[in-house]
């Protein structure tokens, strides 16, 4: 009985040894590294092995994906949901923009890319990802530095909350009403679009300014551009204040006489 106790744990850990070898084994091709998120640091050992992938294809590019640039809303008089409907949609389709399930799915996969996937041992969700994760980094260090993020989800969001809460159908809106609400339901798109680069690490602003040569030859137009430049003026009429400098005057200084006013038109010469 002393002998069968003695041998007892010689048995316990061959029989471990075994199942641990059977599952390494059989999942070579699985990885313990989760599907990184944007707001998570990449590695110097991510990037090489991202790197690697990317430099094996044949194009040498980042395989394509739909952009995740959603536009910024354009409904139709004809939409009858409440407008707290429409914004709802808007915010689904940008979280799907981003969604790495929706975009594996649509990533094409050549029989090369799945070769060098296996061989970094990375899953497409693992390798999309990461594409994710970069893109955003890349976008985050276009964005002009005078531009702070925080402020500008904060004003925007008084925007956006407004048109959650209303449930008028926009098909009953006059015509003036319906461009007052899609000016102000811009600010959807800019605070969605400022939340993804706000998540941003400084770690990965650094990685990629470091690679950034390689990176904007590889990455596409979307994800590698200040995403935000095309909604300025969307932000300077939306509560992105500017400085009253002291000689200049201040605003309530401004003093108006009907009777010095020039009233009449200007003719195309005077404009010139």
């Amino acid at each position: 009985m002393d002998h069968f106790l003695n041998i007892r744990p010689l048995y316990v850990a061959i029989a471990a040894m075994v199942c641990l070898c059977a599952v390494v084994g059989c999942g070579e091709e699985l990885q313990v590294r989760d599907v990184k998120r944007i707001e998570e640091k990449v590695s110097p050992a991510e990037f090489e092995s991202y790197k690697s992938i990317i430099n094996s294809l044949p194009e040498q590019v980042v395989p394509a994906l739909p952009s995740t640039l959603l536009p910024r809303p354009h409904w139709t008089q004809e939409r009858t949901l409440p407008i707290q409907d429409l914004v709802r949609q808007e915010n689904d389709n940008f979280e799907e923009r981003w969604s790495v399930e929706d975009l594996t799915r649509q990533m094409p996969k050549s029989r090369e890319l799945l070769r060098a996937l296996r061989r970094e041992r990375m899953t497409p969700e693992q390798f999309v990802g990461l594409t994710l994760t970069i893109g955003a980094a890349l976008s985050a260090d276009a964005v002009d530095a005078k531009i702070d993020l925080a402020e500008v989800i904060e004003k925007g969001q008084k925007q956006v909350k407004e048109l959650e809460a209303d449930q008028t159908a926009f098909s009953s809106l006059s015509d003036e009403l319906a461009h007052e609400v899609l000016s102000r339901a811009a600010w959807i798109t800019v605070v969605n679009r400022a939340r993804v680069l706000l998540k941003v690490p400084p770690e990965n602003l650094l990685l990629v300014r470091e690679h950034r040569e390689w990176l904007d030859k590889v990455f596409p137009g979307d994800l590698k551009g200040d995403p935000l430049a095309e909604l300025t003026n969307v932000m300077q009429d939306r509560g992105i204040p500017f400085d009253e400098l002291p000689e200049s005057g201040s605003d309530e200084q401004i003093r108006w006489d009907a009777k010095e006013a020039l009233v009449g038109e200007i003719s195309p010469r005077q404009e010139r």
